[in-house]
């Protein structure tokens, strides 16, 4: 038997997925955003993860607890999987977006830079939208959002200011 083959498997349950390359990952599309004006939550995450990217599910990996979290706060009634995420949008007027678009092995795979030039389409998508509430899925995509190093987590006292749309009349 030549060495260069697989073992086979000695019984594990859990059959092995084939690893993407990096340029695999790299051709992987942005995860589609569903939104809308005046959404109840917009959710913030930082970039997604290569399980995510590979399903085109926002936090599409089995082992986030995004989902189980959202259920378990009881702002949505009842326990949901990332394939069905589009009913955040369609029954509970909520969505999610990401900071950077590009799916990464890790969020330590984003440098500082690739964030902040991120942070003029957010803010866009925020503008445009008018979201009631804005949830940051992760303090340092706060701390880049905002510019500031030391936040505190939790709820933010500064309320967000909407910029004025240049398209309308307001």
């Amino acid at each position: 038997m030549s060495t260069s083959k697989r073992k086979q498997s000695t019984g594990n349950s859990k059959a092995k997925r084939a690893r993407p390359t990096e340029q695999d990952i790299a051709e992987f599309a942005p995860i589609p955003e569903l939104l809308r004006p005046n959404l109840n939550i917009m959710f913030v995450g930082i970039n997604p993860g290569v399980i995510s990217g590979q399903k085109q599910l926002h936090f599409g990996n089995p082992s986030n607890f995004f989902w189980k979290g959202l259920f378990e706060s009881g702002l949505i009634p009842e326990m949901i999987q990332p394939e069905s995420g589009d009913r955040l949008f369609n029954e509970w007027n909520m969505s999610i977006v990401n900071l950077v678009q590009r799916t990464t092995p890790s969020s330590s795979d984003l440098s500082i830079g690739e964030m902040r030039d991120a942070v003029p389409e957010l803010r866009r998508k925020i503008n445009d939208n008018r979201p009631k509430i804005i949830c940051f899925v992760g303090i340092g995509i706060y701390r880049v959002f905002a510019g500031q190093s030391k936040v505190e987590l939790g709820l933010q006292q500064d309320l967000y200011k909407y910029e004025r749309n240049q398209d309308s009349d307001e």
